[in-house]
């Protein structure tokens, strides 16, 4: 396994490459109140290498999110802070061939023992050597879960499940055109709701809708659009509540230029 550390030195001495506001709108597109922050640090071939998310507004605390990548954009660690008493690591190890084979997530209260969870990595591969499968087991004192990833050729997720305790808590399932992801489907168990994603040519969000069981029926409630073809370097979400019929605005507003450090 390789130390995270060296890498983490490295990424922080760099740049915010951008940074991304997204607040809530009005019918007028005046800003009511900004969600979060996100600044992103990225290498010469624009994959992110780093990003800082605050979420707003400061209520029991503020949830800060610091994520850190590989050059192959796999997460390597991530550190989740809510307040001064509580906060979660997450980090992953890879083999000689830069392959994830463990991780590690670790949550750390002040009045209690740490947790952690241990996960493995297996990989299954075809008579090519192209990867099929990926098998992610996790085991503490009380709790065993699977995550299993099925792929495609191209070696594109296209199945998953996520099971604890031989329940089945999560499914997904992912289309592609021309290997680019056009569609993703997310069903969970509990509570239960289902959500479907679609994406444009450059996989980003176009639209997406969220189903849910109401008196043992599924029904439609909500229903988002993702514009980003009015403003430059904003993207437009508009929500409608279907339940509630309702309508809400956000926006995305991206920096460029390491304007914010």
């Amino acid at each position: 396994m390789t130390d995270n550390k060296p890498l983490i030195k490295k990424i922080d001495k760099l740049n915010f490459s951008k940074t991304t506001f997204e607040v809530s709108i009005d019918d007028n597109e005046n800003i009511i109140d900004t969600i979060s922050i996100v600044k992103t640090k990225t290498d010469d071939n624009e994959k992110i290498l780093y990003t800082l998310k605050e979420y707003f507004p400061k209520v029991d605390g503020q949830p800060i999110q610091q994520s850190y990548f590989r050059n192959n954009e796999d997460l390597f660690y991530q550190e989740t802070r809510i307040n001064e008493e509580f906060k979660s690591i997450f980090q992953t190890f890879v083999n000689k061939d830069n392959e994830i084979v463990n991780a590690q997530m670790i949550s750390i209260a002040s009045e209690s023992t740490n947790d952690t969870i241990s996960m493995k990595y297996d990989y299954k591969y075809d008579s090519d050597g192209k990867k099929e499968s990926l098998f992610i087991t996790s085991k503490t004192d009380s709790i065993n879960s699977l995550d299993y990833t099925e792929y495609n050729k191209k070696g594109k997720p296209v199945l998953g499940y996520l099971i604890f305790d031989n329940d089945t808590l999560q499914r997904r399932k992912m289309k592609y055109l021309n290997g680019k992801m056009i569609e993703s489907t997310f069903e969970f168990k509990e509570p239960f709701r289902i959500t479907i994603t679609t994406y444009d040519s450059n996989e980003k969000i176009k639209s997406e809708i969220l189903y849910l069981k109401i008196n043992d029926t599924i029904k439609k409630v909500s229903e988002s659009t993702y514009d980003n073809s009015k403003y430059e370097n904003t993207e437009l979400i508009i929500t409608k509540n279907i339940l509630k019929d309702t309508i809400t605005k956000k926006k995305k507003i991206t920096a460029h230029n390491n304007v914010y450090n």
